[in-house]
């Protein structure tokens, strides 16, 4: 039985619908939560007595100076060290070498991924153009059993000081953080 013009129409419109609410449900559902970013992807043995000064640097652009980022530094401390006498001893140097230094927020503690740290905001001048910085400190134990300081700064090149999204990007980062635990055995993954 052969079906006419208006029935194929309208088995067509049927099917564009359908494929319509199928893109839409498609493109409606949620995204998987982000997997965690693991700043170290090598895994080795390193020796004793070699220092590790890591940097992790997230910028927004890949050449020239970027107008947002975050730094991630890490720097071996006396294992007696406390995180408050050392957010005092970090202040009391940046006073002394930082241009037209102004504090925003002064030191407030904080936790981070589960330890106590210190946060303060600050902006101060680079060459004449404003710098505006947000810094969270922390301490934690590295694979060989060392103190560390974990120094997170967000950094904003605006004119106007950091902007929210900035703010937004920084604290997103800070807040999904987790610190792994250093191992006692000598074997990589």
């Amino acid at each position: 039985m052969r079906q006419n013009i208006y029935d194929r129409y309208a088995e067509k419109l049927l099917r564009e619908r359908q494929e319509q609410a199928t893109a839409l449900q498609e493109s409606e559902a949620s995204p998987p939560p982000p997997a965690p970013y693991l700043t170290n992807e090598l895994s080795f043995i390193r020796p004793v007595g070699v220092l590790d000064k890591t940097f992790h640097v997230f910028a927004e652009t890949d050449s020239g100076p970027s107008p947002f980022s975050l730094v991630i530094g890490r720097s071996q401390i006396d294992k007696d060290a406390d995180v408050g006498g050392i957010s005092q001893r970090v202040i009391k140097e940046m006073e002394g070498s930082l241009a037209h230094l102004e504090w925003i927020n002064p030191l407030t503690p904080l936790e981070v991924a589960g330890v106590e740290g210190r946060e303060f905001e600050y902006r101060w001048r680079q060459q004449g153009k404003p710098v505006h910085q947000i810094q969270i400190l922390f301490l934690h134990t590295d694979e060989q059993h060392h103190r560390v300081l974990i120094q997170i700064t967000g950094t904003s090149n605006n004119i106007q000081g950091m902007l929210i999204e900035e703010r937004i990007r920084f604290y997103s980062v800070v807040e999904t953080m987790q610190l792994r635990q250093p191992r006692s055995g000598v074997v990589c993954e």
